[in-house]
This record gives C-alpha cells, structure tokens and sequence, in this order.
C-alpha cells in the first residue's frame, strides 16, 4: 500500500512546477463542501454546513438553493449531468417536517414526499432524505422512513411517473440505502444491513437486488461488510470500500461489471497509516466517493483512526495504487500551503479531468474552502516500476504523549532540514539539519521546544526540506 504524505509550501495558491504541469490546483469559493459535479465540471453542488444546498459555477459564485433542513439533516446534494437539476434534501415551507426534493433551474424545489410509500411517514419530523440523482436528472435516490416497531428506513427511488418507491432490503425489520445512481438510472448502489446489522456493499440492477460481496460473520472478524458509494455513468463500474478477508481493512474497493454480471470484490488497497493496529474496530477507513468512466483514477476520503476527525483524501490508479491526496499532489509538483489541510475528494467529472473536494486553515478563523484539482496530461508517476521520491512517513505514535518517531526517505544523498512547527507557523524545535545518505531515516522528537521545555498540547507539523522537495505531517500532542 501507498504511503499518506502531506506536501506543503508557503503561499495560498498551489503551483506546479513546469517539470510536472499535468496538475494543477485552485481555490475556488469559501464556505461549502462540494459533493457533485456536473459532467463538464462547471457546475458544482454541495452543503453550506447548514444542511441547506448551493450551486456554484464561474460566472455566478456560490448560490444558496434554500429550503435548510428543519430539525437535523440526512443525504448528499447531488447535481444532473448537464447542471440543471440537484436532488437534496429539504425543509417543508412550514418548518414542520424534512423530506426528499428535487431542484430545477428555473423553477425551484418539488417535494418528492408527501406521499411516502404505503408504508412510510414520518420519523423524528422527517420522510427520508436524498442522496443523489441520476446523470438524466430524472431519478432522485435516498431513503424513506419506516415508522412502527421493528421497521427501519429503506432504500428508495423516486421519478415523477411513480413517486417514491421502495427498493427494500435482504432482511424483514433491518435497512438499507441508496448512495448513488448512473446516469439512466438503471444501476443504483449503495448497502442493505446483514442480520446482524452491519452494512453490505449492494446494487440495484433495474430494480433487482444484487449483493456485492460475500459476507461471513461467523469469526472474530466480519468479512464482506462495508458499502457502494458510487458508479460511472454506464454502471460498470462501483465503488466503495470492504472488509478484507485477511488484514481486516476496511479497503477502497471496485466491481466491475462484464456480460451483465459484477465481478469479485478488487481490493484496491489503503492509505499507509489507516490499517487495524489490533481487532478490527480500530482500523482507519478508506472510502471512494467518485470514479472515472473508464476506471483509471478513484478519489475519497481517509480516516486514520476509524473517526471523521482526523481525514484526508485519497487517491487510486492501476500506477500509484491508494495514496494520500498530498503525495498525489507532490508526485505531479505540486505543493500545499502549511494552513491548509485537505479533508476530502468528494466529486469528479466522468473522464477524471477534475476533481473536487475540501479542506479548512489550520488558522484562525479555520475557514472552510473547497478547491478543484484539474488533471490535463499524463500524470508524474509511470505505469510499471516504482520512482524513488522523497517521503516523509505518518508520526508514531500520533497523538502522542511521549516521544514521537519521525521515518522519512530520501531518493540520494542530500541535506535536510527537519524542524517542528506550530500552528502559527512558528518553529519550535529543529530535529535535524545535515548531509544525510539516501535511504530511511529516522529521528525522534521528545515534544519539547529547542529551550527544552515541554510544548502544549495541541496540533504541530514536521517539515522536512531537502533539495529533492519538502513533506510535511501533522503531530497532535496530548498532556
């Protein structure tokens, strides 16, 4: 597996150099998550914060769409091929209650329910929530609520022709859900609950039921479980993430389909960092959120400790295999601002051009701002043999109370520089600055400033600058 490095340079904006200038990185509005693309890439959907959608392109900025959820929130907003249409979900007129909707340019929101299905209503003031919507913009999918004792939400679709309707589930009383959708709404995916409750990766192929991995609960281990999170625009290909049989990784994961039927589960692999340290519930999560028409690039999201407080994007080809978005970046020259921290890819057009996602400063105020990674060339590292590069390994342990191991690499003999840095900038501690061979070093960090007193707690970055480049991690200390 690849290992997650963080790349950063000073500045706001990301430059690439002119040895590597098939990427390139740009800010692009503050204050929203991106979830969707439409298939050009100039229109952009996503979430405010406040469970309220917006539309975003060049000419107009970010646009609010309205309608906040009340009480709450549930679902992703998602955008038709050609920009037009966004399904989300909404807030009635009254306050009263939060349902599914579908947007059109031009005429605004239709509430997709009232009425549910025969055996829907209302759970906690909601009818269900919205997920995506098909490439046509004709199929809006999600869930619907299941009130009554034993019965729970349920995977749904909704077109005009047949309002919301129920595309069910492996197992009387448990859920399930709808994730995402093609482009003619012919292949839905998403996870319907085992008996024991974890989730299934599952597709619906023309309304049929198709179960995406082989699941066994029998062990100490579950195997099989996890979900599909997203399909290219003809349905051959999902994605998602499932439970490795062997390590227990929770994995980026494809299915590909051939002659009308999907293959085995592919492994695609983690993010160095995200493994089980001992058990299963201990491991990182590595989830897709987009994939390119041919399957040549998947983008998402890490978590190194199983929780969303501590993520970064992912990024899969057939030549890198799964990486962090940061070593992505720097293996296409390209560096990342120190302040800025990337937390997820979450959208990409079809043929894998553009990829959007967010981050927040490590700054005050932490603003939140989305930006936009174009692709247009062949990228730095070749199909085949792996390029040596410069790598600076995740912190270990981190957090950390004691001391913490710093592993990095260098391609050829070189002088580094690794120091320590706060928040703000400010250099704390230099840990090395020498002539030093190629190969692994390591070095360690007592968590003491150079005056040799103790730091606070709190979040610190190890830079390391060598004329081969520069890399950079993040070190949490506890006290």
């Amino acid at each position: 597996m690849k290992k997650a490095i963080g790349v950063f340079a000073a500045g706001l904006a990301l430059l690439a150099s002119p040895v590597h200038a098939a990427v390139t990185f740009d800010f692009i509005f503050d204050g929203g998550a991106p979830t969707s693309v439409s298939n050009d890439g100039s229109v952009v959907v996503g979430n405010d914060g406040s469970f309220t959608s917006f539309r975003w392109t060049q000419a107009t900025g970010r646009v609010s769409l309205g309608r906040p959820q009340t009480g709450g929130g549930g679902g992703i907003p998602g955008v038709s091929a050609d920009g037009t249409r966004v399904g989300y979900s909404i807030g009635s007129l009254d306050n009263t209650y939060r349902t599914q909707g579908r947007w059109t340019l031009g005429s605004g929101w239709q509430e997709l329910m009232p009425p549910p299905p025969a055996d829907g209503g209302t759970v906690d003031g909601s009818y269900g929530s919205a997920w995506d919507i098909s490439g046509d913009g004709t199929t809006v999918v999600g869930l619907y609520w299941r009130p009554g004792q034993g019965n729970r939400a349920h995977a749904s679709k909704w077109t005009q022709a047949t309002g919301v309707v129920d595309l069910g589930g492996t197992t009387t009383g448990q859920a399930s859900r709808a994730n995402g959708i093609n482009n003619d709404a012919s292949v839905i995916v998403g996870w319907v609950e085992t008996p024991t409750g974890p989730w299934r990766p599952a597709a619906w192929v023309n309304g049929s039921l198709v179960l995406l991995t082989d699941y066994d609960d029998s062990g100490m281990f579950l195997i099989g479980n996890g979900e599909a999170k997203a399909t290219s625009r003809n349905g051959d290909i999902i994605v998602g993430f499932a439970t490795d049989a062997d390590s227990h990784q929770r994995a980026a994961s494809m299915w590909r389909r051939t002659d009308g039927v999907y293959g085995p589960t592919e492994l695609l692999g983690w993010v160095d960092g995200t493994e089980p340290g001992s058990g299963f519930s201990s491991g990182g999560l590595n989830i897709p959120w987009a994939v390119s028409d041919d399957g040549s690039i998947v983008v998402g999201y890490c978590s190194f400790d199983g929780s969303p407080f501590n993520p970064t994007g992912l990024v899969w080809t057939p030549s890198t295999g799964v990486i962090g978005v940061n070593q992505y970046l720097q293996d296409n020259g390209v560096l990342v601002d120190p302040n800025f921290t990337i937390e997820n890819l979450t959208a990409m057009t079809p043929d894998g051009t553009k990829i959007f996602g967010y981050g927040k400063m490590l700054t005050p105020p932490y603003t939140q701002k989305a930006f936009r990674i174009t692709r247009t060339g062949t990228t730095a590292v070749p199909s085949g043999a792996q390029v040596a590069r410069l790598e600076l390994r995740a912190p270990s342990p981190n957090p950390s109370s004691s001391a913490t191991r710093l592993e990095f690499t260098l391609p050829a003999a070189a002088s580094a520089d690794l120091s320590v840095y706060d928040a703000s900038g400010r250099r704390v501690a230099n840990l090395l600055h020498a002539e030093v061979p190629a190969g692994r070093q390591l070095v360690t960090w007592n968590g003491r400033e150079a005056s040799g007193h103790p730091v606070a707690a709190g979040l610190y970055f190890a830079r390391l600058v060598t004329p081969h480049g520069s890399a950079m991690q993040r070190i949490v200390r506890v006290n």
